[in-house]
């Protein structure tokens, strides 16, 4: 396939449609429309310092859902948005944030994201805009593993705004020292919770406890915060929300954003489907179109990344691979080079799957069918985000599923996604965290946090077991250890070890440079 001047998705894709070599693989070709905004002012009147906010920072016109959802959420309502990725989620909970903190000082809100980078790059956006309000500023801060010790006390001992951190963070660092935090804790207006949809399966189910012993916290320092949720599209946003924090949820579903006209191709290549992604990759770089791959593994990630560097000439020097196990400094320089231009592709697992700030992609080439079709749409709504036309192509692996979208590519558009599911009665979970908010705060027989009769059962198991502790009057219970915290893993199989080079060559106790991490399993 030769180069063209036409440096489009739309002249991409009619490249590929008429080249000899990957014309045979289309068994289907799509076009989404564009969509057209649709645009609403908020019901009640933004607080007088906020309207001048909003004058400085440049804030026009809101999307309907953006209005709607800031609307519930600024009455005190728990809310979750569940639109396509690039709709300004962010918006919906940083605006009616900033106007708390501006027409009430004092009040704090805590940003959940289940990536650091992620939270890295919330924090950032939260500065910038926050920058456009008046002294003394909406402050933000990060609190998680990369913060070091001197700032982790500053930020305990003058708590910002808005602290923003991770679940690991929370359980670990947060609930178990929460007297240290009691200023904060009492004044928590606004939980946030971004990515939602990612709390499902066992780390759904560990997650519903953490938020049962944050809302428990809170009670106990007179806080009763909202909660803000963002997802991806999912068929069940509000249950998950009320499953994950026991509350009713309003959901936002209907997006109001606009969005740009997208070319889905499906490739079906007898042969394995990263040969023909990698041709792919060099034909979106000669067009100098931005792109992002997406494969199912990280060895297939690494793998893809080399052979296309090896063949892309030129362009070789802008490609990288990208994962989970990439140590932090190394996640954060392709993400700043991707997001700059400097990168014009990255392969990548799911690790680039959620909503860090990478600019604007035309090109994603998704190599297999990624599991579901919430993460298939999620990763294809990477692309076209600056208002021009953007590409998605499938190349389909050997999979069954894969295999069936190919042979039913109608079913791919027309099925509802799939539905988030969790449980929290799985009764080692909630041993485990009966155990930790033993630890974090004494329990005390009667308390809503044990009205479950499934969860009285299992507190009587546990003092059977030695692991909850009695006083002698019998109403108060303690863990019998100090911190249990360090034996729950929220989201892995097992312990996390580092990969190490040695320095020494095969000598495996010379020191050496720690090049990323893997998990136990």
């Amino acid at each position: 396939m030769q180069p063209e001047e036409t440096e489009t998705a739309a002249g991409y894709v009619r490249a590929i449609l008429e080249s000899r070599s990957l014309s045979p693989l289309v068994v289907h070709a799509r076009d989404l429309p564009a969509r057209e905004a649709r645009f609403a002012r908020v019901e009640k009147p933004w607080h007088p310092a906020m309207e001048a906010f909003l004058a400085a920072a440049g804030i026009g016109p809101l999307w309907s859902h953006q209005a709607r959802a800031m609307d519930l959420a600024r009455a005190g309502a728990d809310v979750v948005t569940a639109t396509p990725t690039a709709s300004g989620k962010t918006f919906i909970y940083n605006l009616p944030v900033i106007e708390k903190a501006l027409a009430s000082p004092g009040s704090r809100a805590l940003y959940l994201f289940p990536l650091k980078a992620l939270a890295q790059d919330q924090w950032k956006a939260f500065n910038a805009l926050a920058a456009h309000g008046p002294e003394p500023r909406p402050r933000a801060a990060v609190y998680d593993g990369d913060t070091t010790a001197h700032f982790r006390k500053k930020i305990r001992d003058n708590p910002p705004d808005v602290l923003i951190t991770n679940p690991e963070m929370l359980h670990l660092g947060l609930l178990p020292f929460h007297d240290a935090w009691a200023e904060f804790f009492g004044n928590l207006s606004f939980v946030v919770v971004d990515e939602i949809h990612t709390y499902r399966g066992i780390m759904g189910s560990h997650m519903a406890w953490v938020f049962a012993r944050l809302l428990r916290i809170c009670a106990r320092y007179g806080a009763n915060p909202s909660f803000i949720g963002s997802s991806a599209t999912i068929a069940n946003p509000g249950e998950l929300c009320g499953l994950l924090t026991g509350r009713g949820f309003s959901v936002i579903e209907e997006s109001g954003a606009p969005a740009s006209e997208k070319h889905v191709l499906f490739l079906n290549p007898e042969a394995g489907p990263a040969r023909v992604a990698i041709e792919l990759l060099k034909a979106a770089l000669a067009r100098g179109l931005r792109t992002i791959v997406y494969s199912q593994s990280r060895k297939m990630t690494e793998l893809i990344a080399l052979w296309a560097s090896e063949k892309a000439g030129e362009f070789a020097p802008r490609i990288s691979a990208y994962r989970a196990g990439y140590l932090p400094g190394e996640r954060r320089d392709i993400e700043a080079k991707l997001a700059s231009g400097e990168l014009l592709a990255v392969v990548s697992t799911s690790a680039l799957e959620l909503g860090i700030d990478i600019g604007n992609l035309d090109v994603c080439i998704l190599v297999g069918y990624p599991g579901t079709l919430m993460a298939a749409w999620q990763r294809g709504g990477r692309v076209g985000r600056g208002g021009a036309d953007s590409a998605m192509v499938l190349v389909a692996g050997e999979d069954a599923l894969d295999q069936y979208f190919m042979r039913h590519p109608d079913e791919f558009f027309s099925r509802p996604m799939e539905r988030a599911v969790i449980n929290p009665d799985n009764p080692v979970v909630r041993d485990r965290h009966l155990a930790c908010a033993a630890a974090d705060l004494p329990l005390t027989r009667g308390e809503p946090f044990l009205a479950k009769p499934e969860t009285a059962r299992a507190v009587e198991r546990l003092i059977e077991k030695g692991e909850l502790l009695s006083n002698a009057a019998g109403d108060r219970l303690f863990s019998a250890k100090d911190r249990p915290h360090r034996d729950v893993d929220l989201r892995g199989a097992g312990r996390g070890f580092r990969i190490v080079l040695s320095a020494g060559g095969p000598d495996p106790d010379a020191p050496g440079r720690a090049v990323g991490l893997v998990d136990g399993a």
